[in-house]
């Protein structure tokens, strides 16, 4: 890297520095700024690391919303960049594994549908598939898994429901993910 190099990346990490600062010390413009200069590169991270075209704006939109609330705990022992791609890596992580979830369970539905006109006795395999997936799970996780991946519900509301720390809610629900695909894949289902 030629000096000139060096002075430009340390000036955008000094800018960083300051836009970080301003927006914990609660500046509006300061934060719109650090967005804006941020957001194409969140982005991008994002695609790259797998997250599909349709979750992808979403994805960022979750990035930021972290990034807002943490922002505070950011101590700028390293660049801002640096701390913004860990959350895009630990977003990326999570919707890949939603992506997966929801494709498996669009799966074992088409697969339903398209094998039910043919044999009246198969009409239900797909609900008895999903009900033994299910029921591999613990009570924690089972409600959790129902009330976000079949019925919608946001880890917000849920946490509000079970009168429990949203985090609680995510960690049954990364749990719940990792235990029913294992299930389905046991029941020879296909995951990909």
């Amino acid at each position: 890297m030629d000096r000139l190099e060096s002075v430009s990346q340390d000036a955008t990490v000094e800018l960083a520095g300051l836009l970080v600062e301003r927006c914990v010390a609660g500046e509006p413009a300061a934060w719109r700024s650090l967005h804006r200069q941020y957001y194409p590169n969140a982005m991008s991270v994002l695609r790259r690391l797998g997250v599909c075209a349709t979750q992808l704006e979403d994805c960022c939109q979750d990035v930021f919303l972290d990034v807002f609330r943490y922002l505070p705990r950011f101590r700028q022992e390293a660049d801002f960049r640096t701390w913004l791609y860990r959350v895009c890596i630990s977003h990326a992580r999570v919707a890949r594994r939603r992506a997966r979830v929801a494709t498996l369970l669009g799966a074992i539905m088409a697969h339903s549908a398209t094998d039910a006109g043919s044999d009246p006795f198969e009409e239900g395999h797909a609900s008895r598939q999903i009900a033994a997936a299910l029921e591999q799970l613990k009570d924690c996780q089972r409600v959790v898994f129902v009330l976000f991946e079949l019925e919608g519900i946001s880890g917000k509301e849920i946490a509000e429901v079970l009168e429990c720390p949203e985090a609680t809610v995510f960690r049954r629900l990364h749990e719940a993910r990792k235990r029913f695909i294992e299930a389905i894949e046991a029941q020879g289902g296909r995951t990909q």
